[in-house]
């Protein structure tokens, strides 16, 4: 084990798709379909190996030195298409079968539960029946002809911050064709998607109105770090449509936490400086090709007291407990 390993910590991004929705897509359930090595998901094929292989996760765990990793089914998972007859059904089944399929390697493992935010109402109606066997929620960023500066969305962050449940914001798929080519949907669209749900949340008062909401944003927050600077310059000149803000911008961002996935030492120096370094979290994005060979991938450069705080310190003060599996 190197001085790193020695560290400890948690990876507060990484997926799994439990064998329970494997089987569920083979009786063709929600509209899934199963081939042998793929998961069918509307349009998506999503590749069943090593996101089915449990036990991989655990040895990348192992291998990095960490405690443990936080689990969430991977996005095309989310299901804004689904009817809402068909909503709560399957949110039942994605989250009984995450949580069993976490159960038998805990410590190791701690689920992130899945909300169907497009349907505010049943999110918060879920997030509020979350017990200790969570380590917090996943949200996607497709909500339809909602954003996330709806009232409506207010008993949720109402209900997360009661429950001081973390939540982690995880695009789900650009709706913008324009991104089609070149894999423009991932290596643009996904960080944009997140910077926008930011930006609502910003806007229209959230980080203000809900100061125990803790909100983590996926791939180093997208673009917030580098765009703050603008947001700050268009409240402070009224630019129309800019409400006035109880919480400035270049402050309301200091309010999220982030994961280090960015793949570039010189942008997470940015996030250290404009987020800070309290706020960002180990993220591996495990199994996929755009995440992280391992969680020195992002934090080899950092000295050692930096890479402790993202590794472990900030993710046992987000977390608390709910790391843990404590007796109710």
């Amino acid at each position: 084990m190197n001085t790193s390993s020695a560290l400890g910590g948690w990876d507060v991004h990484a997926h799994i798709i439990p064998p329970a929705v494997i089987a569920a897509g083979e009786r063709g359930l929600y509209g899934m379909r199963t081939e042998p090595k793929t998961l069918h998901i509307c349009a998506h094929g999503v590749p069943l190996l090593p996101l089915s292989k449990i036990d991989a996760l655990v040895d990348r765990v192992n291998r990095d030195g960490l405690d443990g990793a936080i689990v969430s089914v991977p996005p095309p998972l989310f299901r804004p298409d689904l009817s809402a007859t068909e909503r709560e059904g399957y949110t039942q089944l994605v989250n009984d079968s995450l949580l069993a399929a976490c159960r038998p390697h805990e410590p190791s493992l701690r689920p992130f539960a899945y909300l169907p935010v497009e349907d505010p109402e049943l999110a918060a109606n879920i997030a509020s029946g979350l017990d200790h066997n969570w380590a917090g929620a996943v949200a996607g960023t497709e909500l339809g002809m909602l954003s996330y500066a709806s009232e409506r969305y207010d008993a949720l962050w109402q209900a997360l911050s009661d429950a001081k449940l973390p939540l982690f914001i995880h695009p789900g798929s650009s709706p913008d064709k324009r991104l089609d080519p070149f894999y423009l949907s991932n290596l643009f669209g996904n960080p944009v998607e997140t910077t926008i749900a930011a930006a609502n949340l910003i806007f229209s008062g959230v980080m203000h109105r809900f100061p125990g909401l803790k909100v983590i944003l996926a791939h180093g927050g997208g673009c917030v770090a580098a765009l703050c600077g603008r947001w700050q310059q268009g409240a402070a000149t009224n630019r129309p449509g800019v409400p006035e803000l109880a919480l400035q911008p270049v402050e309301a961002v200091r309010r999220f936490y982030v994961d280090s996935l960015v793949h570039s030492p010189t942008y997470l120096a940015a996030i250290i400086d404009i987020i800070g370094a309290d706020r960002i979290l180990l993220g591996s994005d495990w199994p996929f090709p755009m995440g992280a060979s391992s969680a020195e991938h992002d934090l080899a450069h950092l000295d050692m007291a930096l890479k402790r705080k993202i590794r472990k310190t900030n993710a046992e003060h987000v977390f608390g407990r709910r790391l843990f599996t404590p007796s109710p």
